[in-house]
């Protein structure tokens, strides 16, 4: 693994320090490329020495200018560098236009972009900044977002929620690794002649408040009007920007304002955590002042940070004096400040870390802190064993239950009987610390959670794991108890439970809470995606709530169990429904002699359309099963039915090509590329190469396959993709796996992924 980091203005420099240290900690290799677009020592160069950072590998010199022609230059010098470093990922942090170039030139040579900041908005098109924004979260693989706010914007604008990551902002890395320090080493306030909770600070550099007389003049006067009513000093370190203006405009400032030249970040800490105010119009800074616990007072009518607002931790006023006065008596009336932290617990490199690296990091050492409450959870296969081990991990005494007692003696010796990133880990510290047991039979407990397989059997959800489940619980259960259900479910299946506890003479409260996750990314959805929880009393809701909230990061949402049970099956069936549309789209475009990945690049224009890619077919354990879980017992549903015949098809068809171009070389023998259902995972579970193998062999071609991560599958193996085609007359390629992102052969290749 190679990390390219792409740094070009202060904020960036300051907010990718801890991002820096991480790969530092853990080996792994990076290069840091600076722009230059702050070019100034005071800018620029001085956070490399204060935050002890190593100097940039590549420093590209662009300095300022207008904002396409510092894009372009940009642009032209750092694609010879990735060229010649050849990272897997760059990463970009914000919004400049270092942020957009970046990212842009790293998404031309196919190289995967992490856009740390990802999906902030302020829907002010006037801003260059929020151009650059929009267009590089749609070219980055990995957007890591600040908070559900980014989450949910960036869903909406029709991204791959498997993209999407919210973690926090490494802002709160930064200042809470340099806070001590800063304390320690800064004499800022000394230097000043001010004290603790006695000044205001102010910052302003934004051109719709610095780049007219007017604005200058209104932003003096709100001043103005702060300083007649409180009298206190107002501390402004001054950007060169706004300092070139005032002396454009020959404007005097008035004496109380103490100007300072651009500081370095230790005393900026001490400027903002000693603030009784902040006023400014910066994004960062109202991320700062709210995780410092100091008011602010944003100089824009807008913002990209609305969790600032949201938690009282600060005001939008525009250059309106009045706005300001109000908010500043309302608050410092109050004297007394506290809110949430919504910008992230100062971790936040670490969990990019692991999410860019395919690591889930767990401190073996952490204590466990005892809940005292006891849960069984029934079914220790992909989904039941890493959620058993989470709630282990949040301090819950917890017996994993299955049937297989090589599997139980297995997670006994504290180790993972299936490959998960970061699950060795998490299993050997819950039960070496004594919250995770295994065993073959149930015991009672306070709570239960079902996650067991519920195959599907003629287009309709197999429930007797979960009847069988159920029942083995009410042999030991008692009144009042509490069953979550997490297995994917049809609707009514819960009813349908509750109905069996009660004709065993058992008061029960079942919960359906639907599991949310992928393999290979299993820990870190459990944890940071959103959970529903559904139930028929306020009370289980309630329980179980709690439960989920000891280690889930997302929001938690409750409603009944029906409308749980759907909103999974509905969330894969639009997702079925989609590839559907594409797959049945590409016959269409192949009918009309036209490139259906063109037709759907260009119709992607439109604002409000999101055409998905035709591909191979439908597969997992999800997407082809659960639209036939949600209209079992429904007579509506035929479009429903009618996407997943043509999905079920659709591996026939691509089969059909291969056999025609294998028929067109005269040849005998195909190679399939990629046999797991999804890319850069094992897992064959419903995987459209299954239906292609079978349409090769009923033809009678010889048939191998490579996958670098199915070791054994229903077809010899080749052990390289030079072994595989050198034998092969035609290839196929099935799965996505990143191995293929550049893969180049001599003989006739069917690429199903476009």
């Amino acid at each position: 693994m190679k990390v390219g980091i792409v740094v070009g203005t202060r904020p960036e420099i300051i907010k990718m320090a801890p991002v820096v240290r991480e790969c530092q900690k853990r080996g792994v290799a990076y290069f840091i490329i600076h722009s230059n677009q702050h070019y100034s020592e005071e800018m620029d160069s001085i956070f490399f020495k204060e935050l002890n950072l190593p100097q940039p590998n590549y420093n590209l010199g662009v300095g300022s200018g207008l904002h396409s022609n510092q894009t372009g230059n940009i642009l032209i010098k750092m694609e010879p560098i990735l060229l010649d470093e050849k990272p897997d990922v760059v990463l970009v942090q914000g919004d400049t236009n270092t942020v957009l170039a970046g990212a842009l030139a790293a998404s031309k040579l196919g190289i995967k972009v992490g856009h740390i900041e990802a999906g902030l908005r302020s829907y002010d098109r006037t801003m260059p900044e929020e151009t650059n924004r929009i267009m590089t979260d749609h070219i980055s693989d990995y957007l890591f977002a600040v908070g559900p706010n980014q989450h949910k914007i960036l869903s909406k604008e029709g991204i791959n929620a498997d993209n999407i990551f919210t973690v926090g902002n490494t802002v709160s890395d930064s200042l809470f690794q340099h806070l001590e320090i800063s304390a320690e080493k800064s004499k800022i306030l000394a230097d000043l002649g001010v004290t603790d909770k006695n000044y205001f600070l102010v910052t302003a550099h934004r051109a719709s408040n610095v780049d007219t007389p007017a604005s200058l003049q209104a932003l003096l006067a709100l001043f103005d009007k702060l300083h007649a009513k409180y009298s206190q000093p107002i501390v402004w370190p001054i950007h060169p920007r706004t300092q070139a203006k005032l002396k454009e405009f020959s404007i005097e400032v008035p004496s109380y304002l103490k100007l300072l030249p651009p500081i370095g970040y230790l005393d900026f800490i001490q400027l903002q955590k000693h603030a009784l105010l902040i006023l400014t119009d910066s994004g960062g800074i109202q991320e700062e002042a709210c995780l410092l616990g100091v008011p602010c007072i944003t100089l824009r009518e807008n913002t990209e940070r609305p969790e600032s607002i949201e938690v009282g931790a600060n005001v939008l006023v525009g250059l309106d004096g009045d706005k300001a006065l109000a908010a500043a008596e309302k608050w410092l009336a109050k004297g007394d400040f506290s809110w949430e932290n919504p910008f992230g617990d100062g971790h936040v490199a670490e969990t990019i870390l692991d999410i860019i690296t395919g690591t889930e990091q767990v401190d073996l050492q952490e204590k466990i802190v005892a809940k005292n409450e006891t849960l069984a959870v029934v079914g220790m296969g992909y989904m039941g064993l890493p959620i058993a081990s989470l709630i282990a991990q949040a301090g819950y005494s917890v017996t994993g239950i299955d049937l297989s007692q090589d599997k139980v003696d297995s997670i006994n010796r504290g180790e993972c009987p299936f490959d998960e990133v970061g699950m060795p880990e998490l299993i050997k510290k819950v039960v070496e610390q004594g919250f995770l047991k295994a065993s073959t039979s149930i015991p009672s407990s306070d709570t239960y959670l079902v996650a067991v397989p519920t195959p599907h059997k003629d287009n309709a959800c197999d429930r007797s794991y979960v009847f069988s489940a159920a029942d083995a619980i009410a042999k030991v259960a008692k009144d009042g108890q509490t069953v979550i259900v997490e297995s994917t479910i049809s609707p009514q299946t819960s009813l349908a439970v509750e109905q069996r506890f009660a004709d065993a003479g058992l008061q029960i409260d079942v919960v359906h809470c639907p599991e949310r996750a992928i393999p290979g990314q299993t820990l870190h959805e459990l944890v940071n995606n959103d959970r529903i929880i559904g139930a028929s009393s306020s009370e289980a809701q309630q329980k179980v709530k709690r439960i989920y909230q000891s280690f889930v990061n997302g929001e938690v949402f409750l409603t009944d169990l029906t409308t749980a049970e759907c909103v999974k099956l509905v969330e894969n069936t639009s997702r079925d429904v989609g590839i559907a549309f594409a797959n049945e789209l590409a016959q269409i475009a192949e009918e009309l002699d036209v490139n259906v990945y063109e037709v759907i690049k260009l119709a992607n224009r439109h604002p409000r359309v999101n055409v998905l890619t035709p591909g191979p077919g439908v597969g997992g354990h999800c997407i082809p099963i659960d639209p036939w879980f949600l209209v079992e017992n429904t007579k509506s549903g035929d479009f429903v039915r009618l996407a997943r015949k043509i999905n079920d098809e659709r591996p026939y068809v691509i089969g059909e090509k291969a056999l025609e171009m294998l028929s067109a070389v005269k040849g005998k023998r195909i190679g399939i590329l990629g046999v797991a259902y999804k890319a850069n995972v094992d897992d064959c579970r419903e995987t459209p190469a299954d239906a292609i193998l079978d349409c090769f062999n009923k033809a009678g071609v010889d048939v191998c396959y490579h996958d670098p991560f199915v070791p054994k599958w229903d077809c010899p193996r080749k052990d390289s993709i030079a072994d595989i085609e050198a034998w092969a007359d035609v290839l196929i390629l099935v799965t996505d796996h990143t191995c293929y992102s550049k893969l180049e052969v001599n003989i006739p290749l069917l690429n199903t992924r476009g």
